[in-house]
């Protein structure tokens, strides 16, 4: 008896080891590399050659490595992960998407390129919180209206956040829209925004929060950053009924070919704390009862027309 219980157990421990690992919890880290392949595993000694590739192969809140440097296509993400190329910079010439309902996403040290052509380099519509740490996003220039876009964060149906830091933006858009950081949420859909310690420079639009589209409310922080060269507008807050808030601190909105803070529509809120509005066509825009704000340690000087905030606000 007791070796036949012994023998039973035996066989079933070599049938469990014998079962096939299920492949969606069996890779917690993955890597690419410009050399790689991906009929590769994915792993550090047999690296794909693309990221969606890794995606696929990489558990949930596991992270992709790049090796090298690289160009590692586009990527649909539809699950909590990280891509980190740190060292290496490595990128892609195409589009990553975040559809990922109830995921963070973190996308760090990653150069993006769309050579002229790309349409958007990280478009979002779903997820908890997209993280864009120490990132290039450049030359995305390319595809019809709605599109020639760095960043477009459109959240459809929650409540999202966006993180954006220590990144370079610049020289993204059509010939007369899109732009570097557009925030435009659709439907029932809210954004929640910080913008850090990055540079938003020579795109179509600077930094566009568009709250015309949705009934939710919408807020974006601008910290330490630069916005400057942008065919039109530097920063804008734009809508029609709900609010959409924007808080600059430290920021400077310079050289821009028209204003360089607009708020445009009832529901558009500009605050404007220790900032530089300078060298633009229009320094202060306010239209259609959008209002700006002024914390009255701002400086506001050498535009073609300096304009005036709606209201002074003291801090306390």
């Amino acid at each position: 008896m007791k070796t036949s219980g012994l023998l039973l157990s035996a066989s079933l421990i070599v049938a469990g080891l014998a079962l096939p690992l299920d492949p969606a919890h069996a890779i917690p880290r993955t890597f690419v590399s410009g050399t790689g392949s991906d009929a590769n595993p994915c792993t550090a000694a047999a690296p794909c050659l693309t990221y969606q590739t890794a995606h696929n192969a990489t558990d949930s809140g596991g992270e992709i490595t790049c090796l090298d440097v690289g160009d590692f296509g586009g990527v649909a993400i539809t699950k909590s992960i990280t891509i980190d190329c740190a060292g290496t910079l490595g990128g892609a010439s195409s589009s990553i998407t975040v559809n990922a309902n109830l995921a963070t996403v973190r996308l760090r040290n990653l150069t993006l390129n769309g050579l002229g052509t790309g349409t958007i380099g990280v478009s979002f519509t779903a997820a908890n919180a997209l993280y864009i740490e120490n990132c290039t996003i450049l030359g995305f220039n390319g595809g019809a209206a709605g599109q020639g876009i760095g960043v477009k964060f459109a959240p459809a149906s929650t409540v999202s956040e966006l993180y954006v830091t220590d990144s370079w933006i610049g020289g993204n858009g059509r010939a007369a829209d899109g732009g570097g950081i557009i925030i435009q949420p659709t439907g029932t859909g809210q954004a929640r925004v910080t913008i850090e310690n990055s540079q938003v420079l020579d795109n179509t639009f600077g930094i566009f929060a568009n709250g015309s589209g949705t009934s939710g409310v919408n807020s974006v922080q601008i910290r330490d950053t630069t916005v400057a060269g942008s065919v039109f507008n530097g920063i804008s807050s734009f809508t029609s009924g709900t609010t959409t808030s924007i808080t600059t601190d430290r920021t400077s909105s310079v050289l821009n070919g028209q204003a360089g803070i607009l708020a445009q529509g009832s529901g558009a809120f500009v605050l404007l704390a220790n900032s530089t509005v300078m060298s633009n066509g229009t320094g202060l825009s306010a239209v259609g009862s959008g209002g700006i704000f002024s914390y009255q340690n701002n400086h506001l000087t050498g535009n073609v027309s300096d304009g005036a905030p709606t209201a002074v606000l003291t801090t306390k």
